[in-house]
């Protein structure tokens, strides 16, 4: 599920790379729902992103902050009291993805990377959905709500913060 998590968290900042979807900043609401085997996983929260770094929230089924720029992913989970910084150097660069991502139809994209076919859907103009099966042969839909691009973000909040009491791993 880690893995799938950085995967999805590390797909939006790539968004700015591709021709149609350009932008300098983007903000939305997400709903990301994981099936495999039949059981289903629900993750839910919003993001910001810029070229350089992004930030998750997940709010449910519980609290979790990842920030990340193209280099490392810190990995904040409030419930264990523990920060975990990995690399990126496992997490497939989707930045080519986006990259070689061909429209399909009129709000359509998709693009291949490591044999997993990424589904980008538009609406309005705007992302709305991202669909792909992952290597542990799961169902991953992000919807997305609210989404607005181009707005200031302040750079200092997509750096990671915890308190100092906190367990730090380093992958």
């Amino acid at each position: 599920m880690k893995k799938t998590i950085l995967k999805l968290a590390f797909i939006l900042p790539c968004f700015v790379f591709a021709n149609e979807l350009e932008f300098k900043t983007l903000k939305s609401n997400f709903v990301q729902t994981v099936t495999s085997d039949g059981s289903k996983i629900e993750y839910s929260g919003n993001f910001m992103t810029t070229h350089n770094n992004a930030f998750w929230h997940y709010k449910s089924p519980t609290v979790k902050n990842i920030y990340f720029n193209y280099e490392r992913v810190a990995i904040i989970e409030p419930d264990l009291e523990q920060v975990i910084y990995t690399s990126l150097t496992n997490v497939p660069n989707l930045i080519d993805v986006i990259k070689s991502a061909t429209k399909v139809s009129k709000d359509t994209y998709q693009a291949e990377l490591d044999t997993i076919t990424y589904t980008l859907t538009l609406k309005d103009g705007l992302m709305s959905e991202i669909s792909y099966k992952d290597r542990l042969d799961n169902d991953v839909v992000i919807k997305f709500s609210d989404v607005r691009k181009n707005e200031y973000i302040d750079d200092s909040l997509l750096l990671p913060v915890y308190p100092k009491e906190y367990d730090v791993v380093v992958q």
